[in-house]
């Protein structure tokens, strides 16, 4: 679906300015110019320069036109991530990866520690009139659950948003499951038996880890950079030496490092498994929520020989209880289905419906556009909020799309203590510990959310964060 002018026109300017060829300060052309310049109206360079300065990328001068904002400079270095021997195990869930889920919706605590996305857009309303509409007017009662793979309409209309990440499929090749885990779960049991070995990123995130456990599966953890992600010649080396059934990632904006594979390592991990004759599970929960204008490609857009499974949801786009997820399983299709119908995952339909709707109007497009500038502009706050009251030798990733970035504390600080000290605040953070299978391995850093709006509560919840965090610098032993 084409964009509107003003929308593409700002796009443009904004790959301009990243480009340098619109250097920090420097004046852009003034609107009646620029109106010239394109062909288009003055009104038209208006909204696309208001569009920019959402974007934090530009600013008004009172009587002298639009510049080029200085951007805030990240003042931190990556987090530096050490990963011991890269060996099968079997996962062993502590008991605070579900304190963690228990006090994330706490009352009145503050929590960043979840990843959910932001509740604030209008879209959540017409999701909402969308179902009363449909209560209203389908005869549902008694013909309440979707059979076989799930409603053709919300299929079709994945199949169709598909296209956007290069992927090419049909409606008959996904089938619907119960939210994003829950798709990747039936890959795992179409794929595995107890025992075999999943290689999986690390850091990995805790829920994935959990659905490991709970097949009695073991996982080797493949070492992963902040920028991006999942290391291909790590990957190589563990699968020339142990028997790895499948390969697990999250390619575009990880979490929790908020990491974006680059184009090449996507091809290259596609070459790997083809070469090992193996499968790669690809969720791909994030992809839409990237902060440049063009969506990365799946893995799937290059998967030559159908042995990719892509997995998404409508939870980190739309809302978490919908509990709707899909799958595009590829030559595992009939595996996939049997663990469906083992499953009885059979769903209500009203949710499939619902989302069909929405993601048919050109306001889920819209949608898009505003989440991703949204929680772009909550990023660059987040930054903000983190140098002005973290120590300065703290390291943090630089995420490119989602809304979750990982801090890594100065040397010898626990971050586990810190969750502790930081919940009897009633501020609530994910430590780095529940994101491995070894309770050792990160156990200086947390991941943060950012997706929510910054509330005075909350930036004082950050403030407080950082004055734990220096205190425990300054009585460090």
């Amino acid at each position: 679906m084409s964009n509107p002018i003003y929308q593409r026109l700002a796009d443009n300017l904004d790959d301009q300015i990243r480009q340098g060829i619109y250097t920090n300060g420097e004046k852009l052309p003034s609107v009646r110019k620029l109106a010239q310049q394109q062909s288009v109206s003055v009104s038209t360079v208006l909204m696309s320069y208001n569009l920019l300065e959402d974007r934090d990328l530009i600013e008004v001068r009172p009587k002298s036109g639009y510049y080029v904002k200085t951007p805030l400079k990240q003042a931190f270095e990556a987090p530096q991530l050490k990963h011991g021997s890269v060996t099968p195990k079997l996962v062993s869930t502590s008991q605070l990866v579900m304190d963690v889920m228990q006090t994330s919706s706490m009352a009145g605590a503050i929590s960043f520690g979840a990843a959910s996305p932001a509740a604030d857009f209008p879209i959540i309303q017409q999701l909402k009139k969308s179902f009363g509409q449909l209560v209203r007017s389908t005869p549902f009662l008694g013909q309440g659950y979707c059979t076989h793979k799930g409603d053709e309409q919300l299929r079709r209309m994945l199949a169709q948003r598909s296209a956007d990440g290069h992927v090419s499929v049909t409606a008959d090749d996904i089938i619907i499951a119960s939210g994003c885990q829950g798709a990747i779960g039936l890959c795992l049991k179409a794929l595995c038996k107890p025992g075999d070995i999943v290689a999986v990123e690390s850091p990995c995130y805790y829920g994935l880890l959990q659905l490991v456990e709970s097949l009695s599966l073991k996982v080797i953890e493949i070492p992963s950079d902040p920028k991006t992600g999942m290391s291909i010649d790590a990957l190589q080396l563990a699968l020339e030496q142990w028997p790895i059934k499948t390969v697990l990632g999250v390619p575009n904006f990880n979490n929790p490092l908020g990491a974006q594979m680059p184009e090449t390592a996507k091809k290259a991990l596609v070459e790997l498994i083809n070469q090992y004759q193996i499968s790669f599970i690809e969720d791909d929960i994030y992809g839409e929520l990237g902060y440049t204008h063009q969506r990365p490609r799946a893995v799937k857009s290059y998967d030559t020989q159908d042995r990719v499974l892509l997995c998404s949801s409508a939870s980190k786009m739309l809302e978490p209880q919908l509990g709707l997820g899909w799958i595009m399983p590829g030559r595992y299709m009939q595996e996939v289905e049997y663990q469906r119908f083992l499953s009885a995952s059979n769903q209500f339909c009203l949710p499939q419906m619902a989302v069909a709707e929405v993601l048919n109007r050109s306001s889920f497009d819209r949608h898009l556009r505003l989440a991703r500038d949204t929680y772009r502009g909550r990023r660059d706050h987040f930054f903000k909020l983190i140098s002005e009251h973290f120590p300065s030798d703290v390291r943090l990733s630089s995420p490119q799309g989602g809304y979750v970035a990982w801090l890594q504390l100065p040397a010898g600080l626990n971050a586990t203590e810190l969750y502790f000290e930081a919940k009897a605040q009633g501020i609530i953070v994910a430590p780095g510990e529940i994101f491995s299978s070894n309770a050792n391995k990160f156990k200086s850093s947390i991941r943060l959310c950012y997706s929510k709006a910054w509330t005075p509560a909350r930036k004082e919840a950050i403030a407080l964060l950082g004055s734990l965090v220096q205190d425990k610098l300054n009585h460090k032993d």
